[in-house]
């Protein structure tokens, strides 16, 4: 091949090979938030990002001075119980992202949820019920 030939192939292949680069770039996933990680660890109990459902306090919404003030004063107890043990596991700067973490994610209500539910099972029976009489009035009019 002569050299003009393998340049102007060079010449081609340079916008493919580019382009490809930045499909790689755009698809690469990004990191998640800083000290989600880190309060992964809190979610066993308090549940995902916070939102606790099963009578664990709940910390998502939680100011995040609270949170890092509440988790520092468990490490400095006498008599640790398994709050105090997973508090000390973790640096000043990480306790402060899982307290900025966690403090920024939305609270929700469980008794919005329980309200809801309620109306919808309510406005079930009500339908059902009304729908048994009309049956049972028709079949008495035959």
């Amino acid at each position: 091949m002569n050299r003009k030939t393998m340049r102007l192939r060079a010449l081609l292949w340079l916008p493919i090979a580019l382009a490809s680069t930045f499909a790689v770039a755009q698809t690469t996933p990004a990191a998640p938030p800083a000290g989600r990680l880190l309060a992964s660890n809190c979610f066993q109990c308090h549940g995902y990002d916070g939102k606790s459902s099963i009578g664990f306090e709940r910390l998502s919404g939680e100011s995040s001075s609270e949170i890092y003030k509440e988790l520092v004063e468990m490490r400095s107890k006498s008599k640790p119980d398994i709050m105090d043990a997973h508090a000390r596991g973790y640096t000043d700067a990480q306790v402060r992202l899982i307290a900025d973490y966690l403090s920024k994610q939305k609270s929700t209500s469980s008794k919005t949820n329980t309200t809801t539910s309620t109306t919808s099972t309510s406005a079930t029976t009500s339908t059902t019920s009304s729908t048994s009489d009309k049956k049972s009035t028709k079949h008495k009019e035959s």
